[in-house]
């Protein structure tokens, strides 16, 4: 079935059977054999499931988005591809308009592969046409390894800061509010970023009590200093980074990445440092503090304190958002690690108490 992204309907139920039967020609291709592939492990996410395959001797993962419309991003689309052809640009300002015409290239090629192994896992084959399946999804070389909250350490937590600076060094000339936009709709930062803080607080405000709702109301991104567009992985937190046997860290989940700020990046790791004691995500000061350090050893510009605060608001309302749409229901495996929406509600009027003058 060729379903459409942009239909405003959910996709079919994810058939698995159909899936590796679709695969099986595909990996007979790419890898010879007799394209024999079997499911060995599954992990949900609420977006993406990913299997974990046996072909051959060879074990091979595959990420399926089966929840595509469920995505606050551009649906339907493997976004590590576009980051991977674009970060292939090296550092610096290549140009918008270079960067546009590497968009519409991938655009133009729903299916194909990424080579790539600085930044992602190797991608052997990737098909957004939705005619094979209709589902987007990628076939990649698995990488054994544990998420980095499960082995922290100072010197990796410093390590992720310096990798996440050579990411920020890919720079562009305006703000956009997709990559479809890229060279077409630029924006300010100041317009970006008061349309995604009306937004997000626009939905928190209900459930906030007043006085907070009102403190955040009273907030002016206006009289800050507009930051530098750059590539922002947008998810960047230890457990997606994964530490590969030899010590290599690996980032993974490239769907939300955005053209922003640096600041937004060094967000999440504050909050979602690494697990604690009690089994839940929180911030863990001198793992942070390490992140920090490595971050401002290879960056290639001072972090703003102002922006900084800025976005450490906007994410707090966007989690606080997402966590009380999902409510109390029954949690997923995956989210047992995550703190409930209170966490970020008390956060928010921490941070508001701390900073009245700003």
């Amino acid at each position: 079935m060729n379903w459409a992204p942009e239909s405003g309907t959910s996709p079919p139920a994810f058939d698995e059977a159909a899936f590796l039967a679709a695969l099986a020609p595909v990996l007979g291709d790419l890898l010879g054999g007799d394209g024999r592939v079997r499911v060995t492990d599954r992990m949900a996410g609420n977006i993406n499931l990913v299997l974990k395959l046996a072909y051959g001797e060879r074990v091979l993962g595959a990420r399926v988005a089966v929840n595509a419309h469920r995505f606050r991003y551009e649906a339907g689309i493997v976004k590590e591809v576009f980051a991977g052809r674009l970060l292939a640009c090296g550092g610096g300002r290549p140009g918008d308009a270079r960067l546009r015409r590497i968009v519409d290239a991938v655009l133009a090629r729903p299916v194909g592969s990424l080579a790539d192994r600085h930044w992602f896992r190797p991608i052997l084959w990737y098909d957004w046409s939705h005619r094979v399946v209709p589902h987007s999804f990628f076939v990649f070389d698995w990488v054994e390894g544990e998420p980095l909250w499960r082995r922290p350490s100072a010197e990796r937590y410093a390590q992720a800061g310096r990798d996440l600076a050579g990411l920020h060094r890919l720079a562009f000339d305006h703000f956009y509010e997709d990559i479809c936009a890229i060279h077409r709709r630029p924006l300010g930062w100041a317009e970006r970023f008061h349309a995604a803080w009306s937004k997000e607080l626009a939905e928190a405000a209900p459930r906030l009590p007043a006085a907070l709702a009102g403190r955040l109301a009273a907030f002016d991104s206006a009289t800050l200093v507009p930051g530098a567009p750059c590539l922002v992985h947008n998810d960047y937190t230890g457990g997606n980074l994964l530490v590969e046997p030899g010590g290599r860290l690996c980032p993974i989940d490239w769907d939300n990445w955005v053209v922003d700020c640096a600041e937004l990046d060094l967000v999440k790791m504050r909050y979602w440092t690494a697990i604690g004691p009690d089994g839940m995500l929180g911030h863990q000061p001198d793992l942070y503090a390490a992140f920090r350090r490595g971050y401002a050893e290879a960056a290639d510009r001072d972090v703003d304190g102002g922006r900084l605060m800025a976005y450490e608001r906007l994410w707090l309302l966007r989690i606080f958002n997402f966590e009380s749409r999902r409510g109390a229901g029954p949690a997923e495996s995956w989210q047992a690690v995550y703190p409930p929406a209170a966490t970020y509600r008390r956060h928010l009027a921490d941070l508001a108490e701390q900073r009245k003058d700003t």
